[in-house]
């Protein structure tokens, strides 16, 4: 099997729909719009519902090594080596050959404005030493900046199913990249850039062709569907808005545009205007929204049940893991910090087998809406990731827990 088409059946196979989600729970998708000075909310649609990110994880991967640039950790013109895991990521990226040594300009400008995965990685281990440990980096310091949502697993949006995010803490993202580092926001304006004497132009095409607009950020799995981060500046008035689910990149563009042009022809919000901080919280028993069928292939899911057959309950899942020993110790160490909130839940491990390697699920099941939608508020408030499944979820073999 040649390499791009099994890197299709695995991108297909890690992002499949849940058809278990009737099209009233389905969204249209996640917007929000913001006053970018005061975090004033300007509008505001599903904005704190899970999503999948996708390329927009990179405006965090940016503001890591924007950090490293500030302490001195990493110099803008400093040559940092291309990794074979760097190297064999997919598609978007520049096919960076391993053993490449490139400079962490041109790295962050292949990321920002082509959304090249390899440059992403690259940047990851020369920071942190290894993705992982950047990733676990990056959720750190999502819950320092009040993404209480916000779970990163890889340094650049490709689909993995604990990488979760919403509107809202998209929304924090951009505004603390303006408010933090506004000397490296003009990475996120180009409209293109150099290499190898070929001129490389933005995936956003947005922002190119809205007046007043410069940045940020595109992004796109099939389990996300079309996102984007758009910023836009008007008579000294600065907008930042977030569409999170668009079915083309077409329908997205036109949505960010409807939801400028009305930003902008409203007068600023007065002092008591709700802020990103006031927006309700959804409850933790949602799961991730993805876009409703039809975009992209979907690889059929195949699980094995326990001994006892059929999941009881609700149930939360913990995470998938290389060997069933990891997930049993997942399992027992969240019951342990769980006592205060429930003490029922009995585990169980589901072995992901479209997966190569084999993968397997780590849950608690049997547990009542209540018990589980607090299990797992707990979790996320303890920076663990959780997802509370109902039963007719817990139970669909094409869920992507799965």
């Amino acid at each position: 099997m040649s390499g791009w088409r099994r890197w299709a059946l695995l991108f297909a196979a890690f992002v499949c729909v849940f058809p278990g989600l009737s099209r009233a729970e389905t969204p249209k998708g996640a917007v929000l719009v913001i006053e970018a000075e005061t975090a004033a909310v300007l509008q505001a649609e599903n904005a704190t519902h899970l999503w999948y990110p996708a390329s927009l994880t990179k405006v965090m991967t940016a503001y890591m090594v924007f950090e490293a640039l500030a302490d001195g950790r990493l110099a803008l013109d400093q040559k940092v080596p291309i990794s074979k895991h760097a190297a064999g990521q997919s598609p978007t990226k520049l096919g960076l050959g391993a053993g490449k040594q490139v400079r962490v300009g041109l790295l962050l400008d292949a990321m920002i404005v082509r959304s090249a995965n390899d440059a992403a990685v690259a940047l990851a281990e020369a920071v942190s030493g290894s993705e992982e440990a950047f990733a676990t980096a990056m959720t750190r310091k999502a819950r320092a900046l009040g993404m209480r949502r916000t779970v990163f697993k890889n340094a650049s949006g490709l689909p993995d199913q604990m990488q979760v995010t919403t509107a809202k803490d998209m929304a924090i993202l951009a505004r603390a990249q303006l408010k933090t580092f506004p000397q490296h926001f003009a990475r996120f304006s180009k409209t293109q850039f150099m290499l190898n004497r070929r001129a490389r132009p933005t995936t956003n095409g947005w922002m190119v062709g809205y007046p007043g607009a410069d940045g940020f950020k595109t992004g796109f799995t099939c389990g996300s569907g079309y996102n984007l981060i758009g910023t836009a500046e008007r008579d000294g008035r600065r907008v930042i808005a977030v569409v999170l689910g668009g079915k083309t990149s077409g329908v997205r563009n036109a949505r960010m545009t409807k939801l400028m042009n009305t930003a902008f022809a409203a007068p600023s919000p007065g002092a008591d205007a709700g802020t990103l901080g006031s927006l309700p919280a959804t409850p933790t028993t949602a799961v991730p929204y993805v876009l409703p069928g039809g975009q992209c292939a979907v690889a059929p899911a195949v699980g094995t049940a326990p001994s006892d057959g059929k999941l009881p309950g609700w149930g939360l899942v913990l995470g998938s893991f290389a060997s069933k020993a990891q997930a049993n110790a997942i399992i027992k160490g969240h019951r342990q910090s769980l006592k205060e909130v429930t003490r029922h839940g009995r585990p169980a491990v589901i072995a992901k087998l479209r997966h190569d390697p084999q993968l397997y699920t780590a849950l608690l099941v049997d547990l009542n809406q209540r018990d589980a939608g607090e299990a797992c508020k707990h979790l996320w408030s303890l920076g663990h990731y959780c997802l509370a499944v109902p039963p007719k979820l817990l139970n669909n073999p094409d869920t992507l827990w799965r």
